[in-house]
């Protein structure tokens, strides 16, 4: 490589790290995947599209206190066919830290927005 030792482990030391977060990023999202499914399902709404899109990362720590990567992951949902509503994934590593619907119904059926 470049015939310095150090540099030549601080490369393959960032490769590593940039596989690490790209394998825990997927396991992640397919973890946030399954969560907004069985959200949708019950708040009784179709989840749309079955995936989810990345919107944000954090440093948080974990519940053994240990520094994990904290991702929101955001889906789309319709609960009638009529609009295309989107609500978000929360995770602290692989686990859920919860679903945000915009709204929820009432009742009478009718929408309140959760603020």
């Amino acid at each position: 490589m470049t015939g310095n030792g150090f540099a030549d482990l601080l490369v393959l030391l960032l490769i590593a790290a940039a596989l690490a977060l790209w394998w825990t990023g997927a396991r992640a999202r397919e973890h946030a995947i399954g969560h907004a499914r069985v959200a949708c399902r019950n708040q009784g709404v179709q989840f749309l599209d079955q995936t989810v899109a990345l919107k944000g990362m954090a440093l948080a720590r974990s519940r053994t206190g240990s520094i994990s990567l904290k991702r929101t992951f955001a889906f789309e949902f319709t609960d009638h066919g009529d609009f295309r509503d989107r609500a978000h994934v929360s995770m602290n590593g692989p686990h859920l830290l919860r679903v945000n619907f915009p709204w929820r119904r009432d009742a009478q059926g009718n929408r309140v927005l959760e603020h």
